[in-house]
């Protein structure tokens, strides 16, 4: 099977599962945001600042080195053992860290949620390699089930607790059950097994993935703080009832960037891996893949930047108006983001991790940079700041060091793909930020009419494609 074939048919099997817990999900939101406060929502965010950055070593590279090996079955059970102990140490650190976080933001109901939070660190060890396994063997139908089963259980007592008055409690309790529920159906697809190895072939295992894991560790570390620097500053400064506001804003950057990037990601990177073994022309079908994911992901940006204030209505009412001041700036930035974090996957595939983790830490400084001086002027402007500074400065540094500097893809092929997306979201940016509507009405026209022109073959291809498989 060709791999635009073989990466169609797992990106619809998995894609459906996904999109449709995604849909679960989304629907059941507009239920729970009428009964929770942005407050409650707000004090979940100001947990998982922290709780969200200790996630990022629960897998640290693990996931990536059990796909691109080549060893057997006893280094898979090897990185099982590795991944129950960073489990652990997580754990500690997340108790020990709950008392320092109620102080940091002068709030005593931070302390238990984050205790009962830090046993999913626990959990989650148990499933990690077994995860990574199952992607490498391309089971995304079985992975999109699960994700289903998890979503609607997750789901069902989110809105049974909401209703009972749990409050903040009801968005904490069902992250237990789904990492439970995850980790024993993964356990029984794979068998891995349990078992406990002498610290000697721990070692061993560590020694083959201490490069990778070091690498992704460091750009995770910085990313994190570049996505998450701007709710810690939130939380400390505006409180939580604004943090539930931004964070409410942000979710709807990120629910795209998990259901197009997040999905093509999983399925990319095992199916690239694969063509590499096979000698395949991974620069073209890497960009057969990007101006897909363009083509699905800019609708999303048409709504967000002309229609905010009716999206918020229709989705969560009043109480969450000021959300869509908020929509537009992160609505832009859908359509780069969704593009560039498939950089990652791409570095770690021809094993140039150093430079993976350096392009996170060039990244970060400027987005960092951006949002500390937008908080102290306002919401808005952490926004406005943050996004402009990833189109000039991040996106433009990224482009040039992963794909012209480490990969040698052809230079004219890079900046005839980045070039324009990058001008027309900075000229959009400035029609936002000036408030110039005919300006920003006549971009949007001009970029839906060039992406239609630059993806014509891509969508050519998908048409056939479904067309064979129908």
């Amino acid at each position: 099977m060709s791999f635009k074939k073989n990466l169609f048919k797992n990106i619809l099997v998995s894609g459906g599962y996904t999109y449709l817990s995604q849909l679960i999900n989304f629907a059941s939101s507009i239920i729970v945001s009428r009964i929770l406060t942005p407050a409650n929502y707000g004090l979940m965010g100001l947990i998982t600042v922290f709780t969200g950055f200790i996630l990022i070593f629960s897998d640290g590279g693990l996931s990536y080195a059990l796909i691109r090996s080549d060893y057997g079955r006893t280094y898979q059970r090897i990185l099982t053992n590795l991944s129950w102990i960073l489990g652990s140490v997580l754990f500690l650190i997340t108790v020990i860290m709950a008392y320092p976080i109620s102080l940091f933001y002068k709030n005593s109901q931070l302390f238990w949620p984050t205790i009962v939070l830090s046993t999913t660190f626990l959990i989650r060890g148990l499933s990690l390699a077994q995860g990574a396994l199952l992607a490498k063997q391309l089971k995304f139908g079985f992975i999109g089930k699960v994700t289903l089963i998890c979503m609607v259980i997750s789901v069902i007592i989110t809105v049974i607790l909401a209703y009972l008055g749990a409050a903040y409690w009801s968005l904490v309790i069902p992250q237990i059950f789904t990492a439970i529920i995850t980790a024993i159906y993964y356990e029984r697809e794979v068998k891995l097994g349990f078992k406990i190895f002498p610290l000697s072939y721990i070692k061993v295992g560590f020694k083959h993935t201490k490069r990778l894991i070091g690498s992704v560790i460091g750009f995770n570390t910085i990313n994190y703080w570049s996505r998450n620097t701007d709710n810690m500053l939130v939380g400390k400064m505006y409180g939580a009832a604004d943090l539930g506001i931004y964070n409410r804003a942000y979710s709807l950057l990120i629910l795209p960037l998990s259901l197009i990037t997040g999905l093509f990601n999983t399925i990319l990177f095992p199916s690239m891996k694969k063509l590499q073994t096979e000698g395949g022309d991974i620069e073209s079908e890497y960009y057969f893949v990007l101006r897909v994911i363009t083509f699905l992901s800019y609708p999303l940006v048409i709504i967000f930047i002309l229609f905010p204030h009716q999206l918020v209505l229709l989705l969560w009412g009043k109480n969450w108006l000021q959300v869509a001041v908020l929509l537009p700036y992160f609505g832009l930035l859908i359509f780069t983001q969704t593009l560039s974090s498939t950089c990652g996957s791409l570095l770690i595939l021809y094993k140039k991790e150093r430079e993976f983790m350096i392009s996170g830490w060039v990244g970060a400084f400027f987005l960092i940079s951006a949002i500390v001086i937008g908080a102290f002027i306002s919401l808005k402007a952490i926004a406005q700041f943050y996004s402009i500074s990833f189109f000039l400065f991040v996106l433009s540094f990224t482009v040039y060091y992963t794909f012209v500097y480490s990969l040698k893809f052809n230079k004219a092929r890079v900046w005839g793909f980045w070039m324009p997306k990058i001008l027309f979201s900075t000229l959009i940016w400035l029609s936002l930020y000036f408030d110039v509507l005919l300006m920003k009405q006549v971009l949007l026209g001009l970029l839906t009419a060039y992406l239609f022109f630059d993806c014509r073959k891509e969508i050519g291809k998908i048409i056939l494609l479904i067309k064979k498989r129908i």
